[in-house]
């Protein structure tokens, strides 16, 4: 899989005038901001059968938190007869993120998995959260779990009052969904959750999560650029896999005034210290071999 750095937008193929990009993308496996910015939120608070047993609890027992990300190989020591994740599930590799709701005493699963804050560009329109699952149990034990969205950005369970998605039973064959969001979420951010509210079912796995919508013109240029972190603090990272070559980066602010600018030296990374800037928000002007690109980043 294509390994790319922490954004908020992320790289897509193709320049037309309407284009289809990946807005955001997490595989566990470097194509994303990785486990590390996600929240997890334990709040059954219930332990996980295993590991002893011949009926598969040493998988169920690997799953310590909330949601564990578990390696293939991992996957396959603890299950014989496990070689490779269905192809139904479609681009779940290496590895995955995992939950379970097997415990000793039974019990109802909550345990959430609370995405890094997500902007989608003012403009975007056919916006849609895609996702590869599998459940692991047999036909009479399979997942169950939510799929949230919390319009305000807060990463807190109680910020998520959109329900997106209530999937009972996922598929032990694996399966590929895809989930239309509202087109009101352009030019705003927000995070979405994924909630195990399993009772008594075995483990589920997740991958291959993906933002994918249609920018306009300016706007798909400039999601070939992934700027990182943000918000920065004191060092703010530009960087594309293009082989683009940037020449000049300037700051402006929210009523357009330039605030800083840096020559860059035709690099495809750069660093941009942002140190001395006040708190709020500011746009990147990235001067390019390709074009012009501007980014939104907020200075904490």
């Amino acid at each position: 899989m294509k390994k790319l750095l922490l954004s908020i937008t992320f790289l897509a193929a193709g320049f037309c005038a309407n284009a289809q990009a990946t807005l955001f993308e997490e595989d566990w496996d470097g194509a994303g901001p990785g486990i590390a910015f996600w929240e997890l939120y334990n709040l059954d608070g219930l332990t996980p059968v295993g590991p002893a047993g011949t009926s598969g609890e040493a998988l169920s027992f690997l799953v310590q938190d909330a949601w564990s990300i578990l390696s293939l190989a991992e996957i396959q020591a603890v299950t014989p007869g496990f070689t490779a994740y269905p192809t139904a599930a479609v681009g779940m590799f290496d590895n995955i993120a995992a939950s379970n709701s097997w415990y000793e005493p039974v019990g109802i699963a909550n345990d959430w998995l609370v995405s890094p804050l997500i902007t989608i560009p003012a403009g975007t329109t056919s916006i849609s959260l895609n996702w590869a699952a599998l459940s692991r149990g047999s036909a009479t034990f399979l997942e169950d779990y939510r799929v949230h969205l919390s319009p305000t950005g807060g990463n807190d369970p109680v910020n998520f009052t959109t329900l997106l998605q209530d999937v009972n039973n996922e598929l032990n064959t694996g399966s590929y969904r895809t989930l239309a969001l509202s087109p009101s979420l352009a030019g705003t951010s927000f995070r979405i959750a994924f909630q195990n509210d399993g009772n008594d079912q075995y483990v589920m796995f997740l991958d291959n999560i993906t933002i994918t919508g249609t920018l306009s013109n300016d706007e798909f240029f400039a999601s070939k650029f992934s700027t990182y972190p943000n918000p920065a603090k004191d060092v703010l990272n530009i960087t594309t896999s293009e082989n683009i070559l940037v020449s000049n980066v300037s700051i402006t602010d929210i009523n357009g005034r330039t605030i800083q600018n840096t020559s860059v030296n035709n690099l495809t990374e750069a660093q941009i210290n942002v140190g001395a800037l006040n708190s709020g928000i500011y746009f990147l002007n990235i001067d390019s071999d390709a074009g012009k690109a501007v980014k939104k980043f907020v200075k904490n």
